[in-house]
């Protein structure tokens, strides 16, 4: 499974000419994702767990440098279409890589997340729930603060 999804984001990457910024991408609905649920992001976060190895770690740094000037979502906040989601794949490169560069980007995501209501985000259909709301906005709040 994991080597389709890898096999897919580089399909897509190569037929849109995305592989100068990223070596993979998704679409949703015809729709280029960066977000956790449906996205680079989410897709990355779990490649990332599955390939703990060397040779990867250069296409996470591409995908970490897309998801840095991509990832503020003005979808929320959230794990699921939002920057807290977004955020883990700073946490999962930090790491695997010991970069301070990419626990500084997770606390900036943080940061803007902290601005709750700031930013013209919708108020998402569960406001409180874990993937959607609030509460998995403090989870990754939490997990910041023992990276």
């Amino acid at each position: 499974i994991c080597e389709t999804i890898l096999t897919s984001g580089e399909n897509l990457a190569r037929k849109r000419n995305f592989t100068a910024k990223s070596p993979l991408m998704y679409e949703w609905y015809q729709e280029y994702y960066v977000g956790a649920a449906h996205g680079l992001a989410g897709i990355y976060y779990y490649l990332m767990q599955v390939f703990r190895e060397e040779k990867y770690l250069c296409d996470a740094y591409q995908c970490a440098d897309v998801i840095w000037q991509y990832g503020l979502l003005k979808k929320g906040y959230g794990l699921c279409h939002g920057s807290a989601g977004n955020a883990y794949a700073f946490l999962t490169l930090y790491n695997l890589a010991q970069d301070m560069k990419y626990l500084y980007r997770a606390c900036k995501f943080a940061e803007w997340c902290l601005e709750y209501g700031e930013h013209g985000c919708r108020t998402p259909d569960t406001p409180f729930s874990l993937f959607e709301g609030m509460a998995g906005t403090i989870y990754f709040l939490a997990d910041l603060l023992v990276p």
